[in-house]
Order: structure tokens, then sequence, then C-alpha cells
């Protein structure tokens, strides 16, 4: 063969190493694209294709998130390289990569208060202030920290970029009172008008709110329905106080005959002390919920009060302090300014209206100074009790008990009737403290 091809046995050699490596490198490297993006190359293609792809996906979610048409135009070049299959780039991930810097989605923060969200804002700063807002009216130069009644999250959240923050709305929401429905429990001694007065309502808007209410028939533990405005956010307020307050007179006492069992009678009056107190006190809405005393400085002694106490057992006709019902019905004429045959008149009790020969009873134990005829009330029964105060019964039919007779609360000491200047059968009943009549509303249970 060398005789017939006269050529070096080296070019041979050379060919045939040139052909084995070729086909190592075709079998080892696979061609491939460089993807550069404003200049910086940002992963290896396996095709032209997947750079389209990538791009075309971009623009889609953005458009999605932003709600309108969104172009990517950055400067996007490909450069055709060789490289082994695992240098080969996920296209996912370099997607991924360039949409974050897209700036399609921002991180933006919420409020939510008891899981309810408000709104959002560019920087939790700016939701922290519309909070110290809400809070600064409750707080003091003597605050040691503030915290809101209802529970109030501000947290990270993705929004898309283009979205326009309400923040006034969201002050508006915070400073705004809302109604909260309540219930009030009739304690003893609670009457309708009393209760309505010490809610800052009139009785009428009570009446109102309890459309089912007999308001002259209320029972302990009746519940009653109020309402009152309180703010969206309520603000708890701890502050660190100090205080001087007085220290009451210590009572000794002396037992005695001379009183019924729970009865007392101050003997030598002593004198209250003064001490400086450090407490931390904790406020709702600027009203105090309670405190936490640190310390305590005596700053004046107090002195003893002696009182005697009663030993002697109350007899069934002495007073208990309080005034039940005379009788039960429909009150015709209130205490007070009224209108009467065509001119004006104060009336000095409370009309009850009644059959004729209705039972009548003692509103309290006592001692009867009048029974009999008085005038415009009629038959009469007056009865004094032992804190000196004087009901009246008038206009009865018949009296069942005479001038000097102790009594006991709840006893019939007369009969509903007409007699004396009436229209009608009914039970007058008054409340003298000192000679002046008083509105027997506010004394009776």
């Amino acid at each position: 063969m060398i005789q017939r091809h006269p050529i070096s046995p080296l070019l041979y050699a050379t060919l045939l190493a040139l052909v084995l490596c070729a086909w190592g490198f075709r079998s080892t490297y696979t061609r491939a694209y460089a993807m550069n993006v404003n200049g910086q190359e940002v992963g290896v293609l396996s095709s032209p294709d997947e750079k389209e792809a990538i791009v075309s996906n971009i623009e889609s979610r953005a458009s999605d998130i932003l709600g309108e048409k969104f172009d990517y135009d950055a400067d996007i070049s490909i450069t055709p390289v060789y490289v082994v299959p695992d240098e080969l780039s996920d296209a996912a991930q370099i997607e991924e990569a360039l949409f974050e810097d897209v700036g399609a989605l921002v991180t933006a923060y919420g409020i939510r208060v008891d899981g309810q969200e408000l709104g959002y804002a560019p920087t939790k700063d700016d939701l922290y202030q519309l909070l110290d807002e809400v809070a600064q009216p409750y707080l003091t130069a003597d605050t040691i920290r503030y915290e809101f009644v209802e529970d109030v999250e501000v947290y990270p959240i993705e929004l898309p970029a283009n979205t326009q923050y309400d923040v006034e709305s969201i002050r508006t929401t915070l400073h705004e009172l809302r109604v909260e429905q309540s219930t009030y429990v009739v304690k003893k001694g609670d009457t309708f008008n009393a209760i309505a007065y010490s809610l800052d309502m009139w009785p009428n808007e009570l009446s109102v709110l309890n459309p089912d209410v007999i308001v002259d028939k209320l029972w302990v533990d009746q519940e009653l329905v109020i309402q009152q405005p309180v703010p969206f956010l309520s603000v708890e307020n701890t502050t660190d106080e100090t205080y001087e307050q007085e220290i009451p007179s210590p009572v000794e006492y002396i037992e005695t005959a001379d009183l019924y069992v729970g009865d007392t009678k101050v003997k030598e009056q002593g004198e209250d002390g003064w001490e400086r107190v450090s407490a931390h006190v904790t406020y709702v809405n600027g009203v105090e919920q309670g405190r936490e005393i640190l310390t305590t400085e005596t700053l004046k002694e107090p002195t003893t009060t002696y009182a005697y106490t009663g030993t002697t057992p109350r007899p069934v006709t002495a007073s208990n302090g309080y005034f039940i019902w005379p009788v039960r019905g429909a009150i015709t004429s209130n205490f007070g300014g009224r209108n009467l045959w065509g001119s004006y008149d104060f009336h000095l009790g409370l009309d009850i209206a009644c059959r004729s020969g209705t039972a009548i009873k003692a509103a309290d134990g006592g001692t009867v100074i009048k029974s009999g005829w008085s005038g415009s009330y009629g038959k009469l029964v007056a009865i004094r009790h032992d804190n000196g105060y004087v009901t009246y019964y008038a206009h009865n039919s018949e009296l069942l008990v005479s001038v000097g007779q102790k009594v006991y609360q709840g006893q019939i000491i007369a009969r509903s009737g007409a007699t004396g200047n009436v229209s009608g059968p009914h039970c007058h009943f008054e409340v003298r403290i000192n000679g002046t009549s008083v509105n027997p509303r506010n004394y009776l249970r």
C-alpha cells in the first residue's frame, strides 16, 4: 500500500486521531445557548424556544397580577455554546429568578382586628402610626405600657406593584364608634328610672330597648337590654401612679342591749389616717379596671372609733330600712307636676290603681301616727318608721289600725277605696322625709 500511495504513515495516524476526537467531542458535549439578560448570563438553555417560553410566561404572569398588559423589555440575547448535558439550566428556575426582578409583586403590610381585614399600607410604620393615633387620647405622662383589648395583627403580604393604598380609609375605621348590646341585671333596691339614670339614659330610651318589661314590676336578677357606644379599638393603658389616700378609722364595737341586733351607734368617733401609695393602675378607654398596690407609706396613723352594737332581738314591727309596694297595680298618676281637672297641680305621691276593698300593706315596720279622716286624703293611715321617714296611705274605704299601734312590714293596715278628693278607687302612697314629700319610686323595692 505504501508503494501504491506514497504518503507518510503519520498522516494516517493524525487523521484517525482527529476522527476519534470528533466522535468523542460529539458524544461528550451538546450544543446549547447561553442566555444573557441586560449583559449578565443567567443560564444555559437547550434551545432558543426555551428563551421565548420564559419571556412569554413572565409577561403572562405579570399581566395576571397587575390586571393590565405587561411587556418584558429587558435586553435579552442568546449565544451558541457547547456544554456537557449536566450544565444545562432549569428553565423554570431561570423564569422564577427573572420574574422576581420584574417587580410585579411588592411586599406590603396588612392589618387585621379580631380577624377582620381592614386594608393595606406600603410600610408597617404607616400602620403602627395609625394605631398610635388611636391610643394617644388615653395615654398620660404616667403611662408605662399600653395594648389593645382586641386582637390586632400587622403582617407582611405580597401585593401587585400597582396597588393603590387607602391608608385614610383604615384611619377612619380605627376611629369609629360601634354599638354593642349588653344586659343589666336588676339588683335588690333597683327601680327602672334609677337604672336608666345610672346608665346616662332617659327612662323612655331604656323602655324602647325593653318593650316587654313592665317598668313598675321589676324583679331581682331580671335582665334589661342596654346599649352603649364603644370605640372600634379599646385601649388598655397601664400607668405608674403615686397618690395619697385616707386610712379609715378602725372600729371597735361594744355590745349593748339598748340597741336592736344589727343596729349600731357611735360612742367615740376616731380620726382617719393618711398614707402614700404607689400602684400600677389599669384603664380601658379611660375607665379604671383595677390597680396593683406596689408600696404604701403611712403619713398619719388613724385613731380608733368606738361604737355600740345591739344585742336585743329585733321585733317584727321594727323597720327594715326599705319600702315594699303597699299594693300592686297600674300607676295612674306619678309624683310631680300634672294637670288635674284643667288646672296645674303638684302630686305628692303615687296613685296606684286597684279595686275598692283591696288590701293595703305597710311599706315598712313602724308606728301608726294617723288613722282617720284627713280632708282631701279621705280615710288616711300614716306610719312613722324608725329612721324618721313617714309614709301615707290615702283614700281608703276601711282603716284596720289605730294611732300608736306598732305594725310590721307587709301588715294589712287598710282597704282601698275612693274617699276624699278622687275620681275612682286607688291607693295614694306618699313618702315624707323631715316633713317634705319625695318621689316614692326612689325608695320602693
